[in-house]
């Protein structure tokens, strides 16, 4: 039995790396409720510090095509993409839960991040998984959890792991550029994908599903045309290395500096949509009203807008605005709220009066103590010991 679960973790290993494929021999039939129930894997807030960036692709062909029949994917994907906003969070550590209970039947724990710069040319040989860990549910069922932190993973081959407990973290190892887990459901030789129940083969026949999520999965899990994954306030022109590392994440930004820049970073941007923005000062006064149009598709893209100052300085308080993804037609997509503080920085204090200042504190104090002894000697309150003090108050 043993022999039998290393041998299909080898066949998964195989099947996931590059040039890896499967001659698949499926039969053509439609199942009513979905073999396995699985929850979300990532103890995270969807739509707030979380999103699903990339689902599987269910076009076998050069083209894509996901669940909606839409294209929030690529070519030859077979898991989802479960992306966090910067590398910040995979150092805060971001919890991977096993999505329904199971056995680990395999681990991998030993493969080097990607920090600080991504995957890199020379590490294109590296396993597309990096560190993972594969779990076997009911029937031969499995999930697999790829692209976790070095050293992070709790679990070993054999374990029994019930549904929500943390196998790992999210991190930055395997064939990754980006901070996400890659989640793949299986059965035997063949992927499907949770969202719609569908085997991915190119084989006419094959088997289909209702969807796999939970009830209370499938709520959180709201489809997406256009992911926005961040938004923010710089000081200079930000990069998508930038965004990734957080750079800017707890910036403050004073009322001296020459220009800001507002950004939207995300996936899946679509040729000739808009990015408009509007930005207004303390006083609600309009001071930026632009939009650009996205002239290709971006599978990540990055948007900044440039504001100079108008005046000498920034007027300092809290700053406004919205930001709009917008389509060809006009209809709005999506529109987030903007909010970040501008401050005047400190006065400058001089030396010489903070040592003025600590002088006058002591002379105050020595002056109030000076009153207290002679009150507590009139009241004849004094201690014992204080009559007898070789130190004098005068009288």
């Amino acid at each position: 039995m043993l022999f039998l679960r290393i041998f299909i973790a080898a066949i998964f290993l195989y099947s996931i790396e590059p040039g890896g494929c499967f001659a698949l021999n499926t039969f053509f039939s439609h199942e009513s409720n979905p073999p396995v129930e699985l929850e979300f894997p990532v103890s995270c807030r969807l739509e707030e510090n979380c999103r699903v960036v990339n689902y599987p692709d269910l076009n076998p062909t050069k083209d894509i095509k996901d669940y909606k029949n839409r294209k929030i994917t690529y070519d030859g994907n077979k898991g989802t993409d479960i992306a966090v906003q910067s590398f910040m969070d995979l150092k805060n550590g971001v919890a991977i839960l096993a999505a329904q209970d199971g056995k680990v039947i395999f681990v991998r724990n030993t493969i080097e991040d990607n920090y600080p710069f991504g995957l890199r040319d020379n590490d294109k040989d590296t396993p597309f998984c990096g560190n993972f860990v594969l779990i076997e549910h009911n029937n031969g069922w499995k999930t697999a959890y790829c692209h976790l932190k070095k050293d992070s993973i709790t679990v070993k081959p054999g374990d029994f792991t019930p549904q929500g407990k943390q196998i790992g973290e999210m991190g930055l190892s395997g064939q990754t550029g980006f901070p996400h887990l890659y989640f793949a459901v299986l059965h035997h030789k063949s992927y499907f994908d949770p969202f719609s129940g569908q085997e991915l083969t190119g084989k006419s026949e094959k088997k289909e599903y209702k969807p796999f999520w939970s009830v209370s999965a499938a709520e959180k899990l709201k489809y997406r045309d256009v992911i926005i994954t961040n938004t923010g306030i710089s000081i200079e022109d930000p990069t998508l290395y930038s965004i990734r590392q957080g750079k800017y994440e707890k910036i403050e930004i004073m009322n001296e500096e020459p220009e800001i820049f507002i950004w939207v970073h995300g996936f899946h941007f679509k040729k000739n949509d808009l990015i408009k923005i509007t930005l207004q000062n303390p006083d609600q006064k309009i001071i930026l009203d632009d939009f650009t149009r996205i002239n290709s598709d971006q599978m990540e893209g990055l948007i900044s807008f440039k504001k100079p100052k108008e005046d000498k300085t920034w007027l300092p308080g809290v700053y406004t605005g919205k930001i709009k993804y917008i389509k060809p037609d006009l209809k709005l997509l999506y529109e987030y709220d903007l909010s970040f503080e501008i401050k005047k920085p400190p006065e400058p204090v001089e030396e010489e009066e903070i040592r003025r200042q600590e002088r006058l504190e002591k002379l105050r104090m020595k002056k109030r103590k000076i009153i207290i002894f002679h009150k507590l000697k009139q009241e004849d309150k004094l201690p014992d010991s204080y009559k007898e003090n070789k130190y004098k108050y005068g009288d």
